[in-house]
């Protein structure tokens, strides 16, 4: 039950003169649950794309399958970013898209494969909203659409980026929840994200990606201030209260001075989080510098 589905080998990727990737090492174990961590242009998507096929290394090797036999079924969940919302389509046709690989297009969906369709959908909440146009779809029903796509296809291995980008806080956690379900019903799963909370109470593995892998481990292995540094080029904090791990900014990195002595006179009082000066208090009342305040006394 702990085969290996996928493997990348020292693997390499440039997009023209630019290294995206690096000398990348990963294994996919059967029934992983793995979180793809780092900065904005790090190279997660393409990471993503090398291990779908979507796109070839330049160098090293992916192994895929049991004993690189290359049988694995993957299912691909796309950015909802990607996606042309204008395309006439149903959220039913959206799920049935996933089921093309088999020698068939649509429209010609038999009896048995749209119940199969629709089953999936029953499945993940939305069996209601089939008929529906898919850009009518709140941004969690959207990504449960496509992630029913992905599954009518039977995956050994679901691959999804960015899940839960743009999405509200409730709406995250039932999409994370969903993916834990499917997990252990003996999917594997690999999904990116920049959510470090959510990964580090969902998932129990990481790979910390930034033109190569920074670190790989449990949350609680790779989460931490030096690994943070590494992988983001700033201070961050990691906090443990109650068996979780909390990640932030580090305040030191973040707070400005806002003395008023030392800002330009005229400077709005609202800019220092203050209410403006009742009415009648002349042309300044709205200033932090007018006549009267502890600076206006010091620049005398």
């Amino acid at each position: 039950m702990h085969h290996p589905l996928l493997e990348l080998r020292g693997v390499s990727f440039t997009y023209g003169d630019g290294v995206v990737l690096r000398d990348v090492d990963l294994l996919v174990r059967e029934g992983a649950f793995l979180g793809v961590v780092g900065p904005s242009g790090a190279g997660k998507s393409t990471l993503l794309r090398l291990m779908e096929g979507s796109l070839r290394p330049g160098a090293g090797s992916i192994t895929r399958g049991h004993g690189g036999r290359g049988s694995l079924r993957l299912g691909v969940v796309p950015q909802l970013e990607a996606i042309d919302w204008n395309f006439p389509i149903t959220v039913e046709e959206v799920v049935l898209l996933g089921t093309t690989g088999n020698g068939r297009r649509l429209p010609w969906a038999s009896k048995e494969v749209r119940a199969q369709a629709r089953e999936m959908l029953d499945k993940l909440g939305i069996g209601d909203l089939a008929r529906r146009h898919i850009r009518d779809l709140s941004g969690g029903q959207q990504q449960r659409a496509f992630i029913a796509r992905a599954l009518v296809r039977r995956p050994d291995l679901l691959i999804l980026d960015e899940p839960t980008s743009g999405v509200d806080v409730r709406t995250r956690h039932d999409i994370l929840h969903l993916l834990h379900e499917l997990n252990h019903e003996g999917i594997a799963i690999v999904m990116t994200t920049h959510d470090l909370n959510a990964v580090a109470a969902h998932l129990p593995s990481l790979v910390c990606v930034n033109g190569r892998v920074v670190a790989q481990g449990t949350p609680e292995q790779v989460l931490t201030p030096d690994v943070l540094r590494a992988l983001y080029g700033a201070e961050m904090i990691v906090i443990r209260r109650e068996g979780m791990l909390l990640v932030g900014d580090a305040f030191s990195a973040t707070i400005e001075a806002h003395d008023p002595a030392s800002h330009e006179e005229g400077t709005p009082r609202a800019h220092f989080g203050e209410e403006p000066l009742p009415h009648g208090h002349g042309p300044g009342d709205d200033h932090r510098h007018d006549e009267g305040s502890p600076s206006a006394e010091a620049r005398r």
